[in-house]
C-alpha cells in the first residue's frame, strides 16, 4: 500500500514532528499489514520534500520491506549494524536513504541490549536531521524479533496504527500498555480504514453481486446511491 508523501494525514503528522522538533520516530502496529512501512516511507519522503536529511531505519524482522538497491553505503559505521545505503520499499518505486533489516542473530541480539540503539542513534543524529524505525507488530514478538516497544522507547515519538475493522480494542490496549510500560512516547493514533469500508461502499459491493443476476435493478440501485447526497457526506 503505497501513502503518497503529499497527503493530508502524512502533513498533519510531519508538522508534529517539525513543531515538537523529534529526531527520531518509530512507527508500531499491533499485527502485520496495518500500514507500518507506508506511512513510515511516507514520512520520510514528506521529510525529504523539506529538504531535510532522513533516515529509515528497517526493524521488522518479522516481515523485512526495505531491500538493498545495490548502491555503497553513503555512511561508514564502526557498528555492526548496515550502513545507511539507498534502499527501495519490496514492491513499490519508493526509494531512500536507509538500513535494511538485520539477520545475523549477533547484530539482533546487540540491538536487544540496553543503550543500544541509543549508540546507534547518536551516530546516525550526525549525518540525519530525522531518523524513522520500521518496526515488527507488536503481537508478533518472538526470538528472532527486535521488540517494538524497545524499540518505540529508544524514540523520541511514536506513532501508533490500527487497522480498523480488524484490530480489536482489546488487542489495542494490549499493545498500548507494552509501549507504556517500556516507556515510549505516544504521539497519537492513526486509523487505517482500508478494510472498514464506508456505507456507500460497502452498499456498492453487495450491489455487485446483483449485476449479473439482476443487472437493470443493479444499475438502478448503483445510480441512485451514487447521486445520494447523505451517502456522500464524510463522517
Amino acid at each position: 500500500m503505497h501513502i503518497s508523501p503529499l497527503n493530508l494525514e502524512v502533513e498533519r503528522i510531519y508538522s508534529q514532528v517539525v513543531r515538537n522538533d523529534y529526531k527520531t520516530l518509530a512507527v508500531v502496529a499491533t499485527e502485520s499489514g496495518e500500514g507500518v512501512t507506508s506511512l513510515a516511507t511516507a514520512i520520510a519522503q514528506r521529510s525529504l520534500l523539506a529538504g531535510k536529511s532522513t533516515l529509515i531505519v528497517d526493524l521488522n524482522l518479522y516481515h523485512p520491506n526495505l531491500e538493498s538497491q545495490g548502491i555503497t553505503p553513503v555512511v561508514k559505521s564502526q557498528r555492526l549494524l548496515p550502513s545507511p545505503e539507498l534502499v527501495g520499499v519490496i514492491g513499490e518505486h519508493t526509494y531512500c536513504t536507509g538500513i535494511i533489516a538485520p539477520s545475523k542473530r549477533g547484530i539482533i541480539m546487540e540491538l536487544r541490549r540496553p543503550d543500544s540503539l541509543e549508540g546507534y542513534l547518536k551516530e546516525w543524529h550526525k549525518e540525519y536531521d530525522l531518523v524513522i524505525f520500521d518496526t515488527s507488530p507488536i503481537s508478533r514478538m518472538n526470538a528472532n524479533n527486535i521488540p517494538p516497544e524497545r524499540v518505540a522507547a529508544a524514540a523520541d515519538g511514536t506513532i501508533f496504527i490500527v487497522m480498523a475493522g480488524q484490530t480489536t480494542e482489546a488487542m489495542v490496549s494490549e499493545s498500548v500498555k507494552r509501549l507504556n510500560d517500556a516507556g515510549a512516547h505516544l504521539l497519537g493514533c492513526v486509523l487505517n480504514d482500508k478494510k472498514n469500508h464506508s456505507l456507500k461502499i460497502a452498499l456498492l459491493l453487495e450491489i455487485d453481486k446483483l449485476q449479473k443476476y439482476l443487472p437493470k435493478i443493479a444499475r438502478m440501485l448503483r445510480h441512485k446511491i451514487l447521486s445520494s447526497h447523505l451517502l456522500s457526506l464524510e463522517i
